[in-house]
């Protein structure tokens, strides 16, 4: 049988990149856990498989709580791995292009590298340099943090982060859990749970890097994406909020009847493809299915996206760069593309914007789903 990510030398790869010299066990709640690599200090980080026993299979790691792998099948019925990785597991420790990362304390850009609340200004790192920035929270969850990680059942995993006061600057003791639950009808569910000691600003989401052609493609051709987005925020030369929503009719932003992403490579008025805040809601909470879909008429794959989150940034991959893959494969510019449900960037200095605020006693929460069928 073909698949699409495995061959020869494919297996010999796979073989290096998700095994170790540790058997794979089975947890106590019947879910595969293998040692994945050991840490710079000397910590081992595991490799978790969930999978709803008909072909479904997410890897996670407990490092950055990263989606390493996710299998579904083309339209012939082959497996086919639609996520982009690190050919080398130690790379999932610094994670640079924050693949498969879980993106916190806060997803996106907060321009200035700093914000007020409750008349006080707070510094954070500011890893984006060049821009001015922090982005996705300076000291990013999915970098150098090693989440502790508990089975529930053989289609679910829960990993759990204490963020201390002051990390990267921002307020309170911070306790964070994400949920990844493998459905029966080939959905990958992420569900956020969050609280504080003191009052914070939070915005939690995932970096994962989609390509439905299958992760030995080298570009995302033939891919086609529609958004009931009605807005997408502005944004300068940086990159930053400007504080301005811009609505998308009669602009390269409507993706509402479709837009192949070949047009979109091509637009003069989108000289980097997108990499866009999407608005779909004022606020968070409401949960609302089908907000973006995006089909590989190549392989048949689809994947629609639901969350109660009001915004999503859809990169496009354009400062991906080379760089080496799994199983040996060099990704390039566009080569993949990311849906990241969250709240509009740099909320926190834009009064306007959906409320990023955490108090004690609070709980921060977001739940997205991405489901998988195929199309003939």
């Amino acid at each position: 049988m073909k698949r699409h990510c495995v061959s020869m030398m494919g297996f010999i790869l796979a073989a290096v990149l998700f095994c170790s010299c540790t058997t794979m066990k089975k947890s106590a709640k019947d879910m595969p856990v293998r040692d994945f690599f050991t840490l710079q200090d000397g910590r081992v980080a595991k490799l978790y498989t969930l999978s709803n026993g008909k072909g479904f299979e997410a890897k996670v790691t407990d490092m950055g709580g990263a989606l390493v792998s996710l299998t579904t099948v083309d339209r012939n019925g082959d497996p086919i791995d639609v996520v982009l990785g690190h050919n080398k597991p130690e790379a999932y420790e610094g994670n640079g292009p924050f693949m498969g990362a879980q993106i916190g304390r806060y997803a996106n850009r907060i321009t200035g590298a700093s914000f007020v609340l409750d008349g006080k200004r707070y510094e954070l790192h500011q890893n984006e340099k060049a821009r001015g920035n922090t982005l996705h929270g300076g000291l990013c969850f999915g970098q150098r943090h090693l989440w502790e990680a508990t089975p529930i059942d053989a289609a679910t995993l829960k990993l759990k982060l204490f963020s201390p006061d002051g990390e990267a600057g921002f307020p309170g003791n911070l306790t964070v859990t994400v949920t990844f639950h493998v459905t029966d009808n080939n959905e990958l569910e992420l569900s956020y749970d969050a609280t504080t000691d003191a009052p914070t600003i939070i915005c939690l989401t995932n970096h994962i890097y989609f390509n439905l052609n299958g992760c030995f493609a080298t570009d995302c051709k033939g891919h086609e994406v529609w958004a009931r987005a009605y807005g997408h925020t502005e944004v300068d030369k940086n990159l930053s909020a400007t504080g301005r929503t811009l609505p998308v009719v009669n602009t390269p932003y409507d993706l509402r009847t479709g837009r192949t992403f070949e047009s979109i490579y091509e637009d003069e008025q989108l000289p980097i493809a997108f990499d866009d805040n999407f608005v779909i809601a004022n606020e968070a909470g409401n949960f609302q299915k089908g907000v973006f879909r995006v089909l590989s008429r190549k392989t048949g794959v689809q994947m629609e996206l639901d969350t109660d989150q009001p915004g999503v940034q859809f990169y496009m991959g354009y400062w991906m760069g080379a760089m080496d893959g799994k199983y040996g494969v060099k990704y390039k510019r566009f080569g993949a593309f990311c849906l990241e449900p969250q709240l509009w960037p740099d909320s926190p200095n834009h009064p306007d914007f959906p409320n990023a605020r955490l108090n004690p006693g609070e709980h921060y929460k977001h739940h997205s789903v991405y489901r998988f069928s195929v199309i003939k």
